[in-house]
């Protein structure tokens, strides 16, 4: 994941494998974290990344789709940074 600046500049960046299970998710339910696929480039703007930060809330708690029991803290910290400056983008880099 990549938070890039409307320059393209790459302001953080994380590695994660966990992110990449996020499209087998139910669309009605997490209509966002679905369609990050770990194939393909997904992004979020500024104003996407709220309603992303929620959807990972609730995913975090959902024991069904969140098996490990995992925390997203440091991807909500994204969607913060993400968040701080108008032409942010959270980018989920596919292979």
């Amino acid at each position: 994941m990549q938070v890039r600046a409307g320059s393209g500049e790459i302001l953080q960046r994380r590695v994660s494998s966990s992110a990449g299970n996020f499209f087998q998710a139910d669309s009605a339910t997490y209509p966002l974290l679905a369609h990050v696929v770990p194939w393909a480039d997904t992004a979020f703007n500024r104003s996407q990344v709220t309603a992303l930060a929620a959807e990972i809330d609730r995913y975090e708690a959902d024991t069904a789709v969140n098996l490990n029991g995992e925390s997203f803290d440091w991807l909500r910290q994204m969607c913060e940074v993400t968040a701080e400056e108008p032409h942010r983008m959270l980018w989920f880099v596919g292979d």
